[in-house]
């Protein structure tokens, strides 16, 4: 039977944790999050983080999965699952004349997911939408005002609070869909500051992007049947294109000391200020399209392929530096169990994954498109005589290039992710 105070305490422990540092967690520190939306997360849990961020065509009575509402009829009918991550990461900044590193460690997810009937099954999460994080500064020096301090600074994230739907009318076909709730603030501060005049008054430029608004997507997994032990599993998801709430405000003000807490000036003098909403074209949600297909031999071998597109090249953003093209993304993976049903090896029982992924991302930059590749393993290790698990995953790629006056990221990520069980309400007999 489930715990029902368990269950109660961990929801409560994970929705603290997120609520506390949804606002404080830095999730990037890349540049390029300085435009449009910040830096994408990418969806997915535990078990498909290692295998190249796949999960469009995957399913399982062992682990959730966010990317497609759909898979949530692969558990089984007394299933309770909660499911919770951490995301250790190391970002390698490269230019042709420098180099830099930093890196964060940040709470990640949390999600649960359980059977409202025999056909159907519910979720509700909470994970970081995308991020932006970024301090540079570059110095120049005038004959007359001496050296001058251009620095540009952002912080902030946009986060994604969801409650999800999956059913089964037909034997090996699933649906779903997820009602998100998606809300946050993305600062960018730019200031102008003469550092050989103490008496010169520093000039900068705060714009705060705040948006709060709810949208949809959807998903389908049909499985077919095949010869000795495999199935083949084809998924497809569907996020239509969404106009997001929310309102910009823009400041521009000189002061004597510098403030990049979220704030301009310490003691600030303001010259501009204006607020206004999101104009009918600026900051939607694109139009995305999902393919996935999955291969599984005996529960024991699993191949799976994902591709997505996003027609980011239709949105507009309420500032004049970013520019966008089409969303692309190519990822594999693979999961192997060498023998789940044998009690004594433990080894044997150990999820072995590995994947790959290859991104053409939504900004383009000097009219370069970013580009991300990157390579995943990690493994899964279950808990005797229990669907509870935890899993790693490393992730290891690079992202952009030191052509076209850009700069070049090689990144690292850890990721450590727990999947508790639970029994629901299941019946006792008695003699």
């Amino acid at each position: 039977m489930i715990n029902l105070n368990r269950v109660l305490f961990l929801i409560t422990i994970g929705l603290t944790i997120l609520a506390s540092n949804v606002n404080a967690q830095k999730y990037t520190y890349s540049p390029y999050s300085r435009y449009g939306v910040g830096d994408l997360e990418q969806r997915g849990y535990g078990r498909g983080a290692a295998m190249g961020g796949t999960g469009i065509a995957l399913r399982s009575n062992k682990h959730l999965n966010d990317l497609n509402p759909a898979s949530l009829t692969a558990m089984d009918s007394t299933s309770f699952f909660f499911e919770g991550g951490i995301k250790g990461f190391y970002q390698g900044l490269e230019t042709t004349d420098n180099s830099a590193g930093f890196s964060d460690i940040n709470f990640e997810y949390f999600a649960i997911g359980f059977p409202v009937a025999k056909w159907a099954a519910a979720t509700l999460g909470i994970r970081p939408q995308s991020g932006t994080g970024y301090n540079f500064e570059n110095i120049t020096t005038d004959d007359v005002l001496g050296d001058i301090s251009q620095q540009a600074y952002g912080s902030g994230s946009l986060t994604r609070a969801y409650t999800g739907i999956g059913f089964q009318p037909f034997k090996f076909l699933s649906a779903g869909f997820h009602l998100s709730y998606i809300f946050g603030n993305l600062i960018s501060i730019n200031t102008v500051d003469y550092l050989q005049h103490q008496t010169a008054l520093a000039y900068g430029r705060k714009q705060n992007i705040h948006v709060n608004d709810v949208f949809l997507d959807f998903g389908l997994q049909a499985v077919v049947p095949l010869k000795d032990k495999s199935e083949l599993i084809l998924g497809v998801t569907y996020n239509p294109k969404t106009p997001l709430n929310g309102y910009t405000e823009e400041l521009v003000a000189r002061g004597t000391a510098i403030e990049q807490e979220n704030e301009l000036f310490i003691d600030s003098d303001t010259l501009y200020y204006n607020k206004k909403d999101f104009s009918a074209s600026a900051f939607d949600l694109p139009l995305s399209l999902g393919f996935g297909l999955t291969y599984v031999y005996d529960n024991r071998l699993t191949l799976t392929a994902d591709f997505s597109t996003s027609a980011w090249d239709d949105i507009t953003f309420p500032d004049e530096f970013t520019r966008t093209t089409d969303r692309s993304r190519f990822a594999f993976g693979a999961e192997f169990i060498p023998n789940d049903r044998n009690p004594k090896t433990y080894l044997s029982r150990i999820r072995y994954r590995v994947g790959t992924h290859y991104l053409k991302d939504y900004l383009v930059i000097n009219d370069y498109q970013l580009k991300d590749f990157g390579i995943s393993f990690g493994l899964g290790f279950p808990l005797k005589r229990s669907k509870t698990s935890l899993n790693l995953a490393f992730e290891y790629g690079s992202r952009g290039t030191t052509d076209y006056n850009l700069v070049k990221e090689n990144y690292f990520n850890v990721k450590l992710n727990i999947t508790l069980y639970e029994v629901w309400f299941m019946k006792r007999k008695f003699d």
